[in-house]
């Protein structure tokens, strides 16, 4: 009797284990619908949120790689931070569709789709050359056949297609117009703006006050000033470069002497982890001083072969481009302007764009921009308008050109009106954007069932 209930458990088992099986196998599907998110009159399943998941997963793993970091995939905390992330953001999109249409915004006009089909356009090539260039470089396909090809493999990449990236425009596109709807109405006040101003006149003169140097990097950087600090002055200059192959010659000589160096730096190292005690030595350690000490006599040698060859070759390169600055030099003494002269003969591109082209470079004596032989030269001249004598750099040859001063202090409030508006008009929409969006999510009470996840 007891040997058939066994058997009976046993095959009452067997069935469960089967049947469950099968259940498992057809619920996947089910599963896959299940209701994660309830906004805003739509509904997102567990498919669709896992699959942003993966997508927040992605990026930051990737964002990780780029500092060297690893990212655990499998990590619980990780995993629930990402479906958080998700969530968030399909909430917030969802509310902001459902704003939009509410708005009366989601429908583009003729001429906000031409906007969009231009960005798709435009994006889509970006894509296409890329792929063109990379992987069709030495093709002999052509026409329509290479297009195909193109196209097939960047589908076989990821790339988006047109019909994705469509869309992605269309959604930015909507969006902007509800956030233009939502700050319409943002102004800045007069306080606003000077108490802005105030600040960053503050912070300007501690950061320079701190770096003096950090002037002369904002001012080429097209930051806007607040702040001038004392002891700067605005130069011009006209450089003859050396040539291509007086360049390559005396970095290929540079290069060797490093190389040289790194050598004789490892053998005095090792030599020197022997110990003086040369009495104390075995065969070997006796052998393997003698090769060391062979090797820092020999690297010595060479390294001042090399410099001498490399004075050469930079004496060499300051004679090949002399004769042109002569001529420079003697189209000055005429008279000629020097801006003029500076557009004709001048090789540094960043005297051929603004600000620069039109105020100079600012320089101090404290300022690490430059080339020391640039800064010291520019510094040595006495007064506005006088002209250096030619400057040797490891650049060429510079003629330099006292400018202006730049005057310490505070730069007035409407000097930098425009761009101090903008900056806080930029911020106070940027904050009321934030806030309506937070209250719309808030007022669309969205049902979130995160435990259906795991």
């Amino acid at each position: 009797m007891r040997k058939r209930v066994i058997l009976a458990l046993m095959l009452v088992f067997a069935l469960v284990a089967a049947s469950s099986c099968s259940l498992i196998i057809k619920d996947e599907e089910v599963d896959k619908q299940t209701p994660i998110i309830e906004v805003a009159g739509r509904t997102f399943t567990k498919a669709e949120v896992n699959e942003q998941v993966e997508a927040v997963m992605d990026y930051e793993e990737y964002m990780y790689s780029m500092y060297g970091i690893s990212y655990d995939r499998t990590d619980a905390s990780t995993i629930s931070m990402a479906q958080d992330s998700a969530i968030d953001a399909m909430v917030q999109q969802a509310v902001l569709e459902k704003k939009a249409a509410d708005l009366g915004l989601d429908a583009l006009s003729e001429e906000e789709q031409a906007e969009v089909d231009e960005a798709v356009e435009s994006t889509y090539t970006i894509y296409f050359d890329s792929v063109k260039s990379t992987d069709f470089a030495d093709t002999e396909l052509d026409g329509e056949e290479l297009d195909a090809a193109v196209e097939a493999k960047m589908v076989e990449y990821g790339y988006p297609t047109r019909e994705e990236i469509e869309q992605n425009e269309t959604d930015s596109k909507v969006l902007e117009k509800v956030r233009a709807e939502a700050v319409k109405d943002v102004t800045v006040t007069e306080e606003e703006l000077q108490e802005a101003y105030n600040t960053h006149v503050e912070s300007a003169m501690t950061t320079y006050g701190n770096s003096p140097s950090s002037y002369g990097t904002d001012v080429q950087n097209g930051a806007t000033i607040y702040y001038v600090p004392a002891g700067y002055r605005y130069v011009k200059h006209i450089l003859i470069e050396f040539t291509d192959e007086n360049s390559q010659a005396i970095s290929d000589l540079e290069s060797q002497i490093s190389q040289k160096q790194t050598e004789l730096s490892t053998a005095e190292t090792s030599l020197a982890d022997l110990g003086e005690d040369a009495s104390a030595d075995d065969e070997a350690t006796a052998q393997n001083r003698a090769t060391l000490s062979e090797t820092v006599e020999t690297r010595t040698a060479e390294i001042a072969d090399l410099e001498s060859q490399l004075g050469d070759a930079k004496e060499a390169a300051y004679a090949a481009i002399q004769p042109t600055v002569d001529e420079v030099e003697e189209k000055l003494a005429a008279g000629e302007d020097f801006d003029a002269l500076m557009e004709q003969y001048g090789q540094d591109p960043g005297m051929q764009t603004s600000p620069a082209k039109e105020n100079g470079y600012p320089v101090s004596a404290d300022s690490t921009n430059w080339v020391t032989e640039f800064r010291d030269a520019a510094m040595a001249l006495e007064n506005v308008g006088d002209v250096s004598e030619p400057v040797r750099s490891e650049y060429g040859i510079h003629i330099i050109k006292y400018v202006s001063d730049a005057v310490e202090g505070e730069v007035g409030l409407d000097a930098v009106r425009d761009a101090l508006e903008t900056e806080v008009l930029t911020q106070k929409q940027d904050e009321a954007y934030n806030a309506a969006v937070e209250a719309w999510v808030e007022e669309a009470d969205a049902k979130i069932y995160k435990d259906r996840l795991n």
